[in-house]
């Protein structure tokens, strides 16, 4: 099962090499989470609490009758298979969990519960997708390629702040590592710098996890440069 992360969807797996580097040995499940791509947009901050996601992924699996898989995430897909992991541990196989820590919010901010404003989801919330997209152009210094920035005119502002602001407020599973069982690979680029330091730490709170650095990427790089990152995974996959 292959899970995207934030603002993307189930063609970015397509878009950036994945499915055609694995649908030939795999059986592939994938899933636009609530907000993105063509799931649906409720209208309600609960909706989207992390508890939801996990039951989202939950609902698809028991809908095409598998009983547990091996779970791809990365950076918010990543972070809902480890709720995934300790909520339902019984759905997973081996996990591989990219450009994400399982730690939730900072340690300044592990009070501070529920969903939580970011500066990307007010952006979201002040200029819809239109100033969103400009604002991430300008931090990226040039224009989204033309298949992705029409893409993401598509999705719903404010689904994509919901979500957003509940994934920021997330709790994580610190307190659950050592019950996470699966085979588990971590992996990141050095130049992640939010969290690499910290998936690197989880590999060794976990039973039976380890960790890659991948030199050099970024964290959206970490999901688009994918022939380097699909070296590693199957490396894992065997």
């Amino acid at each position: 099962m292959l899970h995207h992360g934030w603002t993307s969807d189930i063609e970015s797996w397509r878009d950036f090499g994945y499915v055609g580097a694995l649908e030939d040995r795999f059986r592939l499940i994938m899933i636009d989470a609530r907000g993105h791509g063509l799931s649906d947009v409720p209208n309600n901050a609960d909706d989207y609490a992390p508890d939801v996601f996990v039951a989202d992924v939950e609902a698809v699996l028991n809908a095409v009758g598998i009983e547990s898989v091996t779970f791809w995430g990365y950076s918010m897909g990543a972070a809902i298979g480890f709720q995934l992991a300790v909520n339902a541990p019984d759905k997973i196989d081996r996990f591989i969990a990219g450009g994400m820590h399982p730690y939730g919010n900072s340690a300044d901010d592990y009070d501070a519960h529920g969903p939580r404003p970011t500066k990307a989801t007010l952006e979201l919330q002040a200029g819809g997708m239109e100033g969103f997209i400009e604002a991430r152009e300008r931090d990226l210094g040039g224009r989204l390629v033309p298949k992705l920035r029409n893409r993401l005119l598509t999705f719903s502002a404010s689904g994509l702040a919901f979500a957003g602001e509940a994934w920021a407020g997330w709790d994580g599973v610190r307190d659950h590592l050592g019950d996470i069982k699966a085979q588990t690979l971590l992996y990141a680029g050095t130049g992640d710098t939010a969290f690499h330091d910290g998936a690197k730490h989880a590999a060794d709170e976990m039973p039976n996890a380890r960790f890659v650095s991948i030199p050099g990427m970024s964290h959206d790089a970490g999901f688009a440069s994918s022939r380097k990152t699909l070296k590693t995974i199957r490396n894992f996959l065997g």
